[in-house]
């Protein structure tokens, strides 16, 4: 019942969005979810900073921009299609910080970037509860919206940051890369 009120939910919104109808937008995203029972993933292990990531066969990882920030450690792509990307942050978070008081900082960051449109939500995240940020970023006509998922394991913060320009396509793939973060043993 709940995947089924997450999925109408999807539709109407892509249907709002587009303009399309809702039973053009049911048949655009049904493929899209078809699509994603087809994923092969590949993990990436990053012992220096204590985790591992799954993402989809084919994306290559880029080194961090640390301009963007000092906690960045690794970014993931599709070479073959900019329209979506996974960054990985790692970092201390203040003493006894939640993942939802994280959140809170970051949005504020955000905020001051040009973002808006934030909802903050509980999630799974490496097996454990965490939490979810997603906000967007509006610019002539397009839409960069930012799905980050945030876990506090032993005083160490892990930031998922998953970008696109077709969130409605990529919400189930961020769902999986979520799901699939592991926090190594040598955190």
């Amino acid at each position: 019942m709940t995947a089924n009120k997450h999925f109408k939910h999807r539709v109407r919104e892509r249907a709002r969005r587009t303009g399309e109808s809702y039973t053009a937008a049911l048949r655009h995203l049904r493929r899209i979810d078809a699509q994603e029972h087809v994923v092969h993933w590949q993990r990436i292990e990053k012992p220096e900073f204590g985790y591992a990531v799954h993402v989809p066969q084919g994306w290559d990882e880029r080194p961090p921009n640390l301009r963007n920030s000092p906690l960045e450690t690794a970014r993931f792509g599709d070479p073959a299609d900019r329209r979506h990307n996974l960054t990985v942050f790692r970092g201390l978070p203040r003493p006894r910080w939640t993942a939802a008081e994280v959140a809170e900082e970051v949005q504020a960051v955000l905020e001051a970037a040009g973002f808006r449109d934030f909802h903050i939500a509980d999630a799974r995240i490496a097996e454990r509860t965490g939490t979810r940020l997603d906000c967007a970023k509006h610019d002539a006509g397009r839409v960069w919206a930012v799905r980050q998922y945030f876990v506090v394991h032993d005083d160490v913060r892990f930031t998922l940051g998953c970008g696109s320009f077709i969130p409605e396509e990529d919400d189930l793939l961020f769902t999986g890369m979520a799901e699939r973060f592991e926090i190594l043993n040598s955190a």
